[in-house]
């Protein structure tokens, strides 16, 4: 019983511990590093995780006519811009050769709006965070998907989409296949060392508790089942 007390006395003592010291407060950790200044272009893997991508400006684009080609998840794509919206097409091919034929494709918002055909700055403007924005393409025809379109620009230096385009700092990604993140030895992995991606901390705690006392209880009986002295 004795043996049982100190046992469940350690494992509450390293939670609570571990809860307390990290939500202390901001202003108790004392000065901070100075902050790291945004380099652009942003890696694509920092916005997300793709199995396929393609990062361009409007320097990128064919001289004059502003349309620029990607080839991604088997489809050859293209973007293009006039006057001030951006629009992606798909090239329609049948039996594998292209006639000149373009499928059509639409942008959805985070929210849900929908915007035929393409996106023009002010639209962009209104969706963005913090100079970020990302739509999920699909296509017309038959609304499959056709991948995420990010646009992304640096607002310390520009005063929108359409600033940063006229001077080159706008960035276009287009990627497709989101790798999965998400199987079962990383989602514990996270789970143990309080990591659980879009998880509060607190919540991960509670979680988190059971496994490792139940760790440190297989550990404790081991150790004791196999020392003949104890």
């Amino acid at each position: 019983m004795a043996e049982m007390k100190a046992f469940v006395f350690a494992v509450v003592f390293i939670v609570v511990f571990a809860g307390l010291v990290s939500t202390i407060p901001t202003d108790f950790l004392g000065a901070g590093a100075d902050p790291d200044v945004p380099v652009f272009p942003v890696n694509p893997n920092l916005l997300t995780d793709f199995t396929d991508s393609e990062t361009f400006q409007k320097s990128d684009f064919v001289a004059n006519l502003y349309w620029y080609p990607a080839t991604l998840g088997g489809y050859e794509f293209l973007c293009g811009f006039l006057t001030d919206s951006f629009a992606v097409s798909a090239k329609s091919k049948f039996f594998g050769i292209w006639f000149g034929a373009m499928s059509a494709i639409n942008w959805v918002n985070e929210n849900g709006t929908e915007y035929w055909g393409g996106v023009s700055f002010t639209d962009i403007t209104n969706d963005a965070e913090d100079g970020v924005v990302s739509y999920t393409l699909i296509f017309q025809g038959d609304g499959t998907f056709a991948g995420n379109f990010l646009f992304y620009w640096n607002t310390t230096a520009y005063t929108g989409p359409s600033d940063a385009w006229d001077n080159n700092g706008l960035y276009l990604l287009h990627g497709v296949g989101i790798t999965a993140n998400t199987d079962v030895v990383s989602l514990l992995i996270s789970l143990l060392f309080l990591q659980l991606p879009d998880c509060p901390f607190l919540v991960n705690l509670l979680l988190v508790t059971p496994i490792w006392a139940s760790i440190i209880y297989v550990l404790w009986f081991i150790i004791k089942e196999s020392l003949p002295f104890v």
